[in-house]
């Protein structure tokens, strides 16, 4: 016995969200070798490099890694000039990125997703924002949400709105002013900006209410433990997680991710992949939460439907459309 891909299409269930966490290995993941205008997409490891930051560094004093640096400069008056123009840079070198004119990771991200789901992203990178602009005609798609700041986006602090940076508040006409990329590793005080502590407020409602987690690209690291604990906390916040899933789409041998994410899951439903295609939501586009119900609640596996392998964004887009015909209005 098996759930056909037609039942699975044709007979959305109404079930809790899929909520995706992003991090830096997801655009590298999806540009290898470079953007559109071929720039490299860093990690953290090889951050100060990928920029060209060297030259700026040389002569002050270093941390662990580029978070710690940017928290000893930020914190010293004397290094404010330096922090300055390290933040001038990196906005000038994220805001330069674009996407190509074919269908991308992103692209196919955004669209596997429904409007009853949520990404969540600790990038500065513009592929996520940009992917959901070119794509929200084709279907509903899922909530936006960027935890660090992004170099698209601004906001209104008096009105709690947000949007691309250059728009205007559609409640007081008022020019978004930009939101904050960089912060002191010893204090990431993001109840400071509107929209960074609104982002955060979603993750937890959403991180609460989701059926499903998938975590791309993030190695959850230890200038980021308060975070993660906040996610976990909100994660479990609601029930053990008897039949949520937890998946891991990296690079790293499963062990570590086993090891790194185990506190998401008590329950021990955790899977790990390599890539994007091999994920629920590539193999399952829209109905991920389904390919995972059925399975749980009557032993029965699901024919999947994946997306297809075609750099063609407009036979994507057609693949995605079918799909969503069949999916009830969005709310």
């Amino acid at each position: 016995m098996i759930v056909p891909a037609k039942r699975l299409i044709e007979e959305p269930l109404n079930l809790p969200p899929h909520v995706v966490l992003l991090g830096a290995g997801a655009s590298r993941a999806a540009f290898p070798n470079g953007d559109a205008g071929g720039h490299r997409l860093p990690v953290m490891n090889d951050f100060v490099t990928v920029l060209g930051l060297s030259d700026l560094l040389r002569d002050v004093p270093q941390g662990a890694n580029f978070e710690d640096t940017y928290s000893l400069l930020r914190t010293d008056p004397q290094y404010t000039s330096v922090a300055d123009e390290l933040e001038q840079r990196i906005y000038e070198y994220f805001t330069e990125l674009s996407l190509p004119d074919t269908a991308t990771l992103y692209d196919r991200l955004v669209l596997s997703m429904r409007g009853t789901d949520a990404i969540f992203t600790f990038n500065w990178d513009p592929f996520l924002f940009d992917a959901y602009l070119r794509n929200r005609d084709v279907a509903t798609l899922p909530e936006i949400f960027f935890l660090h700041g992004n170099v698209r986006i601004g906001s209104c602090l008096d009105h709690g709105r947000w949007g691309h940076y250059a728009g205007l508040c559609p409640d007081c006409g008022k020019p978004y002013t930009s939101v904050p990329l960089l912060y002191p590793i010893g204090k990431k005080d993001y109840s400071s900006s509107g929209y960074i502590a609104g982002s955060w407020d979603n993750a937890r409602a959403w991180f609460k209410g989701a059926f499903t987690m998938t975590v791309f690209g993030y190695g959850a690291p230890q200038s980021d433990a308060d975070a993660v604990e906040l996610l976990r906390s909100s994660w479990l916040e609601k029930n053990e997680r008897e039949m949520e899933h937890v998946h891991i789409i990296d690079l790293a041998d499963d062990d570590v991710l086993h090891e790194r994410w185990a506190p998401f899951t008590p329950t021990l439903h955790l899977h790990t992949y390599r890539h994007f295609s091999e994920s629920h939501l590539a193999r399952w586009p829209r109905r991920s939460c389904e390919s995972i119900f059925y399975p749980m609640r009557d032993a029965t596996p699901c024919l999947d439907f994946p997306l297809p392998e075609t750099e063609s964004l407009d036979e994507l887009q057609d693949f995605v459309r079918k799909i969503a015909t069949h999916e009830p209005p969005a709310t």
